[in-house]
Order: structure tokens, then C-alpha cells, then sequence
């Protein structure tokens, strides 16, 4: 319980660091947010010739990470636990989907992002808690929240096919037809 302890607080350490310092992305002046985009911390990718999906991590794996890589960010990071963190203040650009940036607010689900790890009720009630947040705070519809792979056309090349770089939070890949549950979380906000 220590150690769980001990990391949590590095992970608000870095976080609070991370909020602190200004970012060269970042812009300081009000900003209208039209866009809420849902990320998934794990994705799909590339080893050796076979496609492979990179894990999710943990809450303070994630921040460890986002604090090394200030060029992308985030403005909530939510654990499986169902823990928000804030990171760039939602004033600023984060920078979390190419083309999107300036005028949306980005949300990172701690999950594999495979269409297969489960998304646990923990963590969907603080999402849906924070999207009805921000909803009504930017006045803005259900149909304004995206998934990331909704708004990313990448796609890779591995053992001689192509594959959509980007599926998060939840999407279809090779072996799942997608576990995101977008309806529960649209009905929520109506």
C-alpha cells in the first residue's frame, strides 16, 4: 500500500510540474471548444512484421509518460479506477489529435484501446460525470464527442497489409468488433 501511495504522489507531482511549465504548443488566450475527443492510452502498431497492440498502462505510467513527451498532451487523463487527473488546463492547446487541437478538449481513457479490454464501470461513470461537465460548460451536443479514430485517417503498413493507426478509445480491430460503449455514454447526455 505504500508503494501505491508513493506513486500516486509522484504521479501529482508530475502532473502539477507538467501544469506549471509552459508548454511551446500551448496557447494562453480563451479559446472556443467545440469538440470533445475520447482517447484510449494503447494502441495498435507494428513489431518485427506483425501487428501488435501496445498496452494501456497505468495512471502513473501515462503521466510518467506525458511529462517525458511535452510536443502531445492532454487536458484529463481517467484511470480504470475511475481517478481523474487534469493535466493542460482547458484554456490551452493540448496537443492530442492532429487537426483538432485548437479548438477541442482532450480525454485519455487508461485501456488498451484494442476493442477488447474492458472499460470498467469505474472509469465510464467518471467519464460520463466529466463529459456532462464539459458539455454544459461549452454548450455542446452529444454528437460533439468523438472518438480519436473517428477523426484520424492514419494508417500504418505491417506484414504487407495496412492497418487504421488510430481506433481509439475502443474501435474494430483484427479480432474484435469494438467494446467502446458510445451509445450508453451518448444516451447519458441527453
Amino acid at each position: 500500500m505504500r508503494d501505491r501511495n508513493r506513486g500516486y504522489q509522484i504521479a501529482m507531482a508530475l502532473i502539477m510540474l507538467a501544469w506549471l511549465a509552459p508548454s511551446p504548443w500551448a496557447a494562453a488566450e480563451a479559446r472556443r471548444i467545440d469538440l470533445i475527443v475520447i482517447h484510449a492510452t494503447g494502441g495498435p502498431g507494428c513489431r518485427n512484421g506483425k501487428l501488435w497492440h501496445a498496452p494501456g498502462g497505468s495512471l502513473e505510467s501515462n503521466v510518467r509518460y506525458f511529462a517525458a513527451n511535452p510536443n502531445i498532451g492532454y487536458h484529463y487523463l481517467i484511470g480504470r479506477d475511475g481517478r481523474t487527473l487534469a493535466g493542460v488546463p482547458e484554456s490551452r492547446i493540448a496537443h492530442h489529435a492532429r487537426g483538432h487541437n485548437p479548438n477541442s478538449i482532450g480525454i485519455e481513457l487508461v485501456n488498451d484501446g484494442d476493442g477488447r479490454d474492458p472499460f470498467p464501470e469505474a472509469q465510464i461513470q467518471a467519464l460520463l460525470a466529466l463529459l456532462e461537465r464539459l458539455t454544459q460548460a461549452h454548450g455542446l451536443a452529444p454528437d460533439r464527442i468523438k472518438g480519436h479514430g473517428e477523426l484520424d485517417s492514419r494508417d500504418f503498413a505491417c506484414g504487407g497489409r495496412r492497418y487504421k493507426q488510430k481506433i481509439d478509445p475502443g474501435g474494430e480491430f483484427p479480432g474484435s468488433r469494438g467494446n467502446f460503449p458510445w451509445s450508453r455514454v451518448r444516451e447519458a447526455l441527453r
